[in-house]
């Protein structure tokens, strides 16, 4: 009988101690990637320390301004609407509160994902291949007409199907939520690009704002 309860014991043990080193191994990867994205960004870097013994990590996160605009990226601490899938998020400071929109993917998961659209009306540009691709609800059609050029329009689809993401715009506030963590250098230059295309997304709809009626 001992011998047997020592010998779980020990294989107990050794697979706790296994778990111990992915965490630790995975944390240094998201680390790393933050460290990156805070060079790169000038933002400054929050990692917490770990706790109950190295088993849990939270996840480092960004905080600043970044081309006169407050920025950060983070992960929420709990699972993706009760899930254990982890969320990352970007949020952008907007000079506009009262603009609103939401970006999906389009398609029946989309349409799940548009469930808190607060019943915006779905906007189509009449592009065949960004209108199959993308779901836009918005509470401001018109405006989004003018602020939405080619260019941006494609980069939005691009970004949108590279990361499987969804965009939200409303309170001062442009979102930008993908499932993962960025965990390698794949994800931070994605994330990167979404800064420029966001930014570019918030000075196109403050221009516009400023030359509505």
């Amino acid at each position: 009988m001992f011998p047997t309860v020592l010998s779980i014991v020990v294989l107990a043990s050794g697979i706790a101690a296994l778990f111990w080193f992915i965490l630790r191994f995975s944390a240094a990867k998201i680390a790393a990637q933050y460290a990156l994205l805070a060079d790169k960004l000038g933002l400054e870097l929050t990692q917490p320390e770990p706790v109950m013994g190295g088993f849990v990590r939270p996840e480092p996160s960004l905080y600043g301004k970044h081309a006169g605009r407050e920025l950060s990226i983070s992960a929420p601490g709990k699972g993706l609407q009760g899930t254990r899938q982890m969320e990352t998020v970007l949020k952008m400071e907007l000079r506009n509160k009262n603009f609103a929109a939401q970006l999906t993917r389009a398609g029946l998961l989309g349409g799940i994902r548009q469930r808190d659209s607060k019943g915006m009306a779905r906007w189509k540009s009449d592009h065949d291949s960004f209108d199959s691709a993308v779901d836009v609800r918005t509470n401001a059609p018109d405006l989004w007409e003018r602020i939405l050029s080619r260019e941006l329009r494609e980069a939005l689809m691009k970004l949108l199907q590279a990361g499987k993401g969804n965009i939200y715009i409303g309170g001062g506030v442009i979102a930008y939520a993908e499932l993962g963590l960025i965990a390698d250098a794949v994800c931070r230059a994605r994330f990167e690009s979404v800064v420029e295309h966001l930014l570019e997304l918030a000075e196109s709809i403050e221009s516009h704002s400023l030359q509505s009626p």
